[in-house]
């Protein structure tokens, strides 16, 4: 409960931590005590670094986010992935092929489970390297140069698509009486689960560090609050004429505050924020089933559906931000050049304030959260239920 009054307040994180720790849950209390120096006071407090240090070091315990790999399900293991060369940083590199059998229905479903699991196996070796890293170290799972190409190349989407078309198959299929629907079915639980095992790992690094990145926190809460705005168009129904108003004006002007800076505009649009826009989407829809289930909860219906929304709202217009600019080549720290997605906002704000493309962007976040709230639908039938905190 005190976390819960006073989140921003280091001893409140710490004595929680000591709880944990007296219980024997170590994971969570080294939770806890990241949690207590990601506070404005605690980063120097000479108590919570010890306090990590023996949790991380002295107990060797695994990190309470170390995840099942991917689902191995047809039968198909996938290959160890590529070994990195020395002094890559980056970790071995995802093949987009893989990513064009898994989404191709054309493909045998053997074929595209094995294409799933070959990117579960990329992912369980990046998700390793993390883990051998303290959470608040410089370079997160998001920041790594291979992981960024990868999901450039829509491995997120890519495997979402796959589960969506797959579980709506798998409902034809059962209530189909043609020969041969319940072996198609079945194939598709496959196909389903190894998706569904896929992104839950990615969605786990969201968990890691986000408490150590108070700009990343700060900047998306703070995007959510401008959207929220009476002049932003995602506020009004579709088909709502867009209108220049002064309100709307003043919608445009905090945009331009918040995303004209080059470097809000960088970590809003990477893909720590918008797999965390993700997460918390996720979270609602979940929250939001529980409570029509009857369950308790501390927030009220209406405050659940807005935080859905906003979510849904954050992760469709910084996604568009991410590839506005079109492309550009950088050079990382080692000299390696990449081609990457070159983000904008003026494009993506401008087609918002017409009429037309507010109602395509209103339907782009009614549709993200219907395919989320399926998504969170198949975590619980594959049993990844809770484990990424929803």
């Amino acid at each position: 409960m005190c976390v819960k009054l006073r989140p921003d307040w280091e001893k409140a994180h710490f004595r929680r931590g000591m709880a944990l720790e007296d219980k024997g849950d170590d994971d969570d209390a080294l939770a806890a005590f990241e949690a207590a120096r990601a506070t404005a006071t605690g980063a120097h407090n000479p108590e919570i670094a010890k306090k990590i240090k023996y949790l991380m070091k002295s107990k060797a315990r695994p990190s309470s986010i170390v995840v099942p790999k991917t689902l191995i399900r047809g039968g198909v293991a996938p290959p160890p992935p590529s070994k990195p060369s020395p002094g890559d940083r980056g970790g071995p590199a995802g093949d987009p092929a893989w990513l064009e059998t898994a989404k191709s229905p054309g493909q045998p479903v053997a074929a595209r489970v094995d294409a799933v699991n070959r990117v579960g196996g990329w992912l369980a070796a990046h998700l390793e390297r993390v883990l051998k890293r303290p959470a608040g170290e410089s370079e997160w799972f998001f920041e790594e140069r291979e992981v960024v190409k990868f999901l450039d190349h829509g491995a997120f989407g890519v495997m979402l698509d796959v589960l969506t078309h797959t579980v709506v198959s798998i409902i034809a299929a059962e209530r189909s009486d043609a020969p041969g629907a319940a072996e198609a079915a079945s194939a598709g639980a496959d196909l389903a689960g190894a998706s569904a095992g896929v992104l839950h790992n990615l969605l786990h690094p969201s968990l890691r560090g986000w408490n150590t990145r108070k700009p990343h926190q700060t900047l998306l809460a703070t995007i959510e609050q401008v959207f929220r705005m009476e002049g932003c168009p995602l506020n009004d129904p579709k088909g709502t004429p867009v209108e220049a108003s002064q309100s709307a004006k003043q919608f445009t002007a905090l945009c331009a505050k918040v995303l004209g800076n080059p470097g809000a505009l960088a970590v809003l649009t990477g893909h720590a924020a918008t797999e965390r826009a993700r997460l918390q989407l996720l979270r609602a829809i979940v929250q939001q089933d529980q409570m029509s289930a009857g369950k308790s909860s501390d927030a009220s219906a209406a405050d659940v559906a807005a935080r859905m929304t906003e979510s849904a709202r954050a992760l469709v217009v910084l996604r568009r931000c991410r590839v506005a600019g079109g492309r550009r080549t950088i050079h990382d720290a080692d000299g390696v050049e990449t081609d990457a997605p070159k983000p904008a906002w003026e494009p993506v704000i401008d087609a918002m304030l017409t009429t037309e493309g507010a109602d395509e962007m209103r339907d782009e976040v009614k549709a993200t959260i219907e395919q989320h709230s399926l998504l969170a639908g198949a975590f619980k039938k594959f049993g990844f239920e809770g484990s990424v905190g929803i």
